[in-house]
């Protein structure tokens, strides 16, 4: 993503751990007998674009930006990322207020979450059953819904995210067609939980409720399970819930001492794959940024960034892994501009080629 603010200040976030989720203009395979070749390129101008926005911004995280009369339809993908990241962008960026680089900073690696505050207000007037589901229930409406690596609350409302969305897929996609869709996605998911429909049975709201405490009840039982009775416990990063360890592609092959080497973490994290900074929604992050960068145009040498989890692929190096903490804990570092502080700031290797 790569966003402006009028003061000069940009910030871009790529993605580098693993793919992220890519639109295709092809959703269904062709014959590769000549007939569906490519017919030539668009103009630069003539692809999506907006050039000096009203909003005095311009923000994107994978989710569909395409305006509804775009006149090229059949050159664009259609599969995109729920707009929950984009949407909290906007949020921040919309403020009106200037920024600064610390403030893209924290922007970056922000892990408030907009599903859960959609999600968790509906539990207010929907008692639990249980002492154990009434005390998980107000754990969750006390929370910030800050998805931060050390919120018990926040561990407690992805294993509830988790059990409720099984659980209304199970209830809204036909039992033909689970072997095809697996899951709703997130927004589908929320926009059938906010205003349920028919497929919950004849009385729906009654039923989506009750959906609501049997999917609490679910999550108090896992967590408590894996982590016992004490929700202090229940944090959401911590190494065996939600963190990261970067697995070499020889890791399965070596032996304990070499797989020491090759792979680095784990970490805990914070996020998921809803929130700007994100860090997916499986258990060991997989997807999201390795790099970072915010530069001020009118002052190149304050520029600061993030890179994972080094600089050398050599595991003996000590730059192999020096970046993974400073990474897996939001941290960033200057990132020098002028030729003599680059020159002075490491190492310089010559690769001269054989005669």
């Amino acid at each position: 993503m790569i966003w402006a603010d009028k003061s000069g200040n940009i910030g871009w976030q790529s993605v580098g751990i693993a793919p992220i989720r890519k639109n295709f203009s092809g959703l269904v395979p062709v014959p590769g007998d000549g007939r569906y070749e490519w017919a030539g390129f668009l103009p630069i101008k003539e692809k999506p674009h907006s050039y000096n926005p009203p909003e005095g911004f311009i923000a994107t995280a994978n989710n569909d930006l395409i305006p509804l009369d775009y006149t090229h339809m059949d050159a664009v993908g259609f599969v995109w990322a729920d707009p929950y990241r984009w949407s909290r962008i906007s949020e921040v960026l919309g403020s009106g207020r200037k920024f600064a680089i610390a403030d893209l900073m924290r922007l970056q690696t922000d892990y408030l979450s907009i599903p859960a505050r959609q999600l968790v207000p509906l539990l207010r007037d929907v008692p639990a059953g249980s002492d154990a589901t009434e005390r998980a229930r107000q754990l969750l409406l006390h929370w910030d819904f800050m998805l931060d690596k050390s919120s018990s609350a926040a561990g407690l409302y992805e294993a509830w995210y988790r059990r409720l969305a099984a659980n209304v897929a199970a209830s809204v996609i036909p039992a033909a067609a689970r072997p095809f869709f697996r899951s709703l996605g997130t927004k589908n998911m929320i926009d059938h939980v906010v205003s349920p429909t028919a497929a919950f049975g004849t009385n729906p709201v009654a039923a989506r409720d009750s959906m609501l405490v049997r999917s609490l009840d679910e999550a108090v039982a896992e967590m408590t399970k894996r982590f016992g009775a004490n929700p202090d416990n229940w944090t959401w990063g911590q190494n065996s819930y939600h963190h990261v360890t970067i697995t070499h592609p020889l890791s399965a092959v070596v032996d304990g001492t070499t797989r020491a080497k090759l792979d680095v973490g784990p970490a805990p994290r914070g996020g998921d794959g809803n929130t700007v900074g994100a860090t997916g929604g499986g258990e060991n992050q997989t997807s999201g940024a390795s790099f970072r960068i915010v530069v001020d145009l009118a002052d190149w040498e304050s520029a600061v960034g993030i890179n994972t989890p080094g600089q050398s692929g050599n595991p003996d190096d000590p730059h192999y892994r020096d970046l993974f903490p400073l990474w897996a804990n939001d941290r960033y570092f200057g990132v020098p501009f002028a030729k003599d502080r680059v020159s002075a700031s490491g190492t310089l290797t010559v690769l001269t080629p054989a005669r």
